[in-house]
């Protein structure tokens, strides 16, 4: 009975450390959220955690999390569609149902007013829970003796998500030791992507656009919201029926994470649903995914993410005192890092466009909240074994790494060697160093790259 009990435990962690995908066919009203793709918004995690294997207690703790829930980052995203609508209705053109979405716009727009960019209430509220799950299951990790290490961008809503954990962790333990900041000493590994991989990232952008012209379908919207659907392609001198179709995409994926008191989920049928979804699903594979449209190196861009962790992890486990190591950043840093990583999956390539989805969907990575955590634990032998939680639910690498075995040969999912793990890892970053050498394709700095990291940090892509 013992052995079975085992056998449906391992297999337990296989099933649910996969990526799990929803299928357009099964879109309904309790997963349509997630179909707000990069700013979904955090949820507890549902799976339970495996312990450790006998004798093995935890040490060491590593994080990169994104910024919580927030308001769209600009006013002019609340300002665009709710003025669109509103002078449509002032010369009579919505429809009924016109009418009542603007209604909606407006209570939203108000809410978020003088707020453009903020972390909201929900989004302070996912670190403090993510922060109290941290010290209830590795609570050793925790205690008087031990350093908690954080650092972040120094984006107003990245600062908030750190000061929300830590305030978390301080309520539960009121005299840990706490080594904190936020600077731009840090971008290099915080924040900033290695430029040489912006010219590969440039070969994707005509195959993108295609890509979203043949997803983006706003004329069954138009003529619901409008009286005569024409209305909207001369309004303002042109045809704004695109922009106020993507624009009431950002506020109905958005407001999942505020508390305005409605929704925009019935304005878009599942079709149209995920027909956007796809766009911003897209958006993000081709600027933090493998694909072989971009030379399969993107994901490369964060090499030096990955050697801080390796090397934080590395100077823990020697007794410099620190226990956990927690990082607040953005999604375009962590989007790349996760695909990097290799977790459940995350490292997919491909490039036929049209199958992304069914095996990368940013719902599973890196949305509002989103982290992924590093957990080590040590025996009396000295033994270090490592797993992933990825958003807090365990992940798996490639099956080229080998699960840790027990004495007597009993694969521990899903514990790695730590060893191993470094092997994998210090892999990929000496194949970057090795490919950037030997590529010729011109390095450009773009605008976005000229740009200060305070500016980077608070545009739209984060």
């Amino acid at each position: 009975m013992r052995r079975f009990t085992l056998f449906i435990a391992a297999l337990a962690v296989v099933l649910s450390a996969g990526a799990k995908i929803i299928k357009k066919d099964q879109m309904n009203a309790e997963n349509l959220k997630k179909f707000a793709g990069s700013v979904y918004a955090y949820e507890a995690p549902t799976e339970p955690l495996t312990p450790a294997p006998k004798g093995f207690k935890p040490v060491y703790l590593t994080h990169f999390g994104r910024h919580g829930s927030r308001f769209l980052d600009n006013a002019s995203n609340y300002d665009r569609p709710y003025n669109i609508l509103k002078e449509a209705d002032d010369a009579g053109a919505l429809t009924a149902f016109g009418k009542d979405v603007l209604r909606r716009v407006e209570i939203i727009r108000a809410e978020a007013d003088q707020r453009a960019g903020d972390l909201t209430p929900k989004g302070m509220q996912q670190h403090r829970d993510i922060a109290r799950r941290m010290v209830e299951n590795y609570p050793e990790l925790f205690t008087n003796d031990k350093t908690i290490m954080a650092r972040s961008t120094t984006s107003h809503r990245v600062l908030v998500s750190e000061y929300s954990a830590l305030m978390q962790i301080l309520r539960m333990r009121p005299k840990i030791k706490f080594d904190y900041d936020s600077s731009n000493h840090d971008e290099p590994w915080m924040y900033t992507e290695d430029k040489a991989v912006s010219a590969h990232k440039r070969k994707i952008n005509a195959a993108v656009q295609e890509f979203n012209q043949r997803h983006t379908h706003p004329e069954r919207l138009m003529k619901a919201l409008f009286k005569d659907p024409e209305y909207i392609k001369t309004a303002g001198g042109r045809d704004q029926s695109s922009s106020l179709y993507s624009s009431l995409y950002d506020l109905a994926s958005y407001v999942q994470g505020s508390d305005p008191g409605v929704d925009l989920n019935d304005v878009f049928t599942y079709d149209e649903w995920y027909d956007l979804f796809l766009m911003n699903n897209m958006r993000w594979y081709s600027q933090a995914g493998y694909s072989p449209l971009t030379d399969n190196v993107v994901p490369y861009g964060h090499c030096v993410t990955l050697q801080n962790f390796i090397d934080f992890a590395d100077a823990a486990l020697a007794g410099n005192g620190v226990s956990v190591m927690l990082r607040y950043g953005h999604e375009v840093t962590l989007m790349s890092f996760f695909s990097l990583l290799d977790l459940n999956d995350s490292g997919y390539s491909t490039d036929d466009l049209e199958s992304v989805a069914d095996h990368w969907a940013a719902y599973n990575y890196a949305y509002m909240g989103g982290n992924v955590q590093w957990v080590f634990f040590r025996n009396k032998k000295g033994e270090v074994i490592v797993k992933f939680l990825l958003n807090e639910e365990e992940a798996t690498l490639p099956e080229s790494v080998p699960f840790y075995k027990d004495a007597k040969g009993n694969e521990q999912r899903p514990y790695y060697r730590w060893e191993d793990v470094k092997k994998f890892y210090l892999a990929k970053i000496k194949y970057w160093e090795e490919f950037k050498a030997n590529d010729d394709t011109p390095v450009e700095e773009s605008s976005s790259s000229r740009r200060s990291f305070r500016q980077e940090i608070n545009t739209a892509t984060n």
